[in-house]
This record gives structure tokens, sequence and C-alpha cells, in this order.
């Protein structure tokens, strides 16, 4: 049975959900909401809530302030990712969380 993804919002931690601003060109943004599904060290990976669903990577990058925001476009770059933060446990000296927002997605298509 799925779970209203507005009632699951509800009480989803602050930390764990994101907006993601997109600038479709000069005057147009959009904004789509994100849930965190896994986190490493220095890497977060979100997915996107719209209808056709997109990873995005936010990557600390070592020794800097800087912070990278991606879309991942090859499954594998996602698949590496939550190896990492503990799908197969500790992986490439990596211990990272898998976050309970991923059963919700995968329970709600």
């Amino acid at each position: 049975m799925p779970i209203d993804l507005t009632s699951f919002l509800q009480h989803t931690p602050e930390g764990e959900k994101t907006s993601v601003f997109i600038h479709v060109d000069e005057e147009t943004i959009e904004t789509y909401d994100a849930l965190l599904i896994a986190q490493t060290r220095y890497r977060k990976l979100f997915i996107t809530l719209e209808p056709k669903r997109r990873y995005l990577v936010h990557t600390q990058v070592v020794d800097a302030e800087e912070i990278e925001i991606d879309f991942l476009q090859d499954y594998e770059e996602v698949e590496a990712l939550l190896e990492d933060a503990g799908l197969d446990g500790i992986h490439d000296g990596e211990q990272g969380i898998l976050y309970h927002n991923l059963l919700f997605l995968l329970m709600n298509p």
C-alpha cells in the first residue's frame, strides 16, 4: 500500500529534505523537492520527487569549502555511491548511511 507523500514528508527530518533549483533559462527557475537517500563522509545522494526521478550528488571537496552539485546521468555512479554508503557494508574505506527515504521511494514508484 503506497504511503501518502505529504504525510511522509511531515515526519521526515529537515536535514533529509531539500529543494533543488534548476535554471532552465535566464528567466525560468524550476524547483523540485528531493530526499536524502545515502551519505558518505564527503558525498550526499539525493533523489528528486518529481514523476521522473533524478539523482543529485552533493560533494564536499576535500580541503576546500567548495561544494559541487551535479545530476548523475550514469546509474553506475548511483550504485557506487549506494555501495559506499553501506548498501554492501563498508566499501572502499567509506562508511556511510542509507536513509529510510530509500525504502519509501522503493515502495512508492
